[in-house]
């Protein structure tokens, strides 16, 4: 085994490549104004085997270092409001994505209106907000949801007489609709390595979203099943293993208590299984498909296998009304199921009658 890598520049995050061959530095560092700016120069990897900046990069550092880290944000202010409330007990208690996912949009609506009041954040700003979103209306209508959380919370407190996110219109997004067809499959295959192999086989036979696939371990499967508790909803599903996926399983070599590892046997965190995911679907030419799919793909297949709606469902987790409203989109009104629709009408009539 390679040594460990050691990096020299405090509040950074080395990011790796599928080979596990780090490739750039960006600073991580919530309290600093250079948080999440990549660094300039290259990572040289030493003869013993540790990763070091070079000048260029270490020149880079020091200058962002050298801003001065803002003071404790003015109480009135809407920094101090948001500051305020990541140290409540309200957003500690959110699951850890949700955290980041809240503590990224929120420090991005700091820096634009960190010093104005957050007294005069009326409905006028919080539509502003959104429409510089408007290309991608997700994130438009992400950031509203977030500024209604915020409010909420600061009416709960007392701080504010009413929330000016309520009630606010949100953006019309298209349903997402990608499937991953068998063509798509067999290209991401070809492409991908073990790691991202068995990443794909997890997702499409199991049909659990990313963040329960990262945490699928050793001891949930028993040689049959794999037990999750998805992070989400609390929902406790076993899933049989699909015959595949089983000689999968049982022909790794377990080197973490986790199922799906690194090429170096690691567990995955999140942001380097999407670079890695990522790196794939471009190497395969499938720029658009993304993880998620698999989820909505796998629910297809198993309607199409012929499970019925509440099959489907005791797989994913989803309840039966998000199912069937998956299943109502992306399930195709052939011909063909027509005529079987009328075959087993007539098998049943003439069933009946004799």
């Amino acid at each position: 085994m390679a040594p460990r890598r050691k990096w020299l520049l405090e509040h950074t995050r080395v990011v790796s490549d599928r080979k596990g061959r780090p490739t750039y530095a960006y600073v991580r560092n919530p309290v600093h104004p250079a948080h999440g700016v990549r660094l300039k120069g290259k990572i040289v990897i030493n003869t013993d085997g540790t990763a070091r900046p070079d000048a260029a990069m270490t020149t880079h550092y020091d200058t962002l270092m050298a801003e001065p880290v803002p003071t404790r944000p003015d109480a009135k202010a809407f920094a101090g409001l948001v500051a305020d409330y990541l140290a409540s007990p309200e957003f500690s208690g959110l699951k850890d994505k949700t955290r980041k996912d809240y503590g990224n949009l929120l420090a991005r609506l700091v820096k634009r209106y960190g010093t104005l009041p957050y007294a005069a954040v009326d409905r006028e700003v919080v539509y502003k907000i959104r429409d510089s979103y408007a290309d991608k209306p997700r994130m438009a209508n992400y950031f509203v949801q977030v500024l209604r959380l915020l409010f909420a919370w600061a009416v709960e407190r007392k701080r504010m007489a009413g929330n000016p996110a309520t009630k606010i219109k949100a953006l019309k997004t298209g349903a997402r609709r990608d499937l991953w067809s068998p063509e798509a499959e067999a290209k991401f295959l070809a492409a991908a390595d073990g790691p991202m192999t068995l990443a794909y086989m997890l997702a499409v036979f199991t049909a659990q979203r990313q963040a329960d696939v990262l945490a699928m371990s050793w001891s949930s499967y028993d040689g049959k099943r794999i037990a999750v508790r998805q992070q989400k909803t609390g929902a406790l599903v076993a899933v049989p293993c699909h015959p595949e996926l089983k000689r999968a399983l049982d022909s790794i070599n377990r080197t973490a208590t986790t199922i799906l590892t690194t090429s170096q046997g690691r567990p995955f965190k999140s942001d380097h299984f999407r670079h890695e995911w990522r790196a794939v679907t471009l190497a395969a030419g499938l720029d658009g498909l993304q993880f998620r799919d698999l989820r909505r793909t796998a629910a297809v297949r198993l309607s199409e296998a012929g499970a019925t709606t509440q099959e489907v469902a005791a797989v994913t987790g989803h309840d039966i009304e998000a199912t069937q409203s998956i299943l109502d989109t992306y399930i195709p009104r052939s011909q063909a199921m027509a005529d079987e629709a009328i075959r087993k009408l007539v098998a049943m009539t003439d069933k009946n009658v004799s």
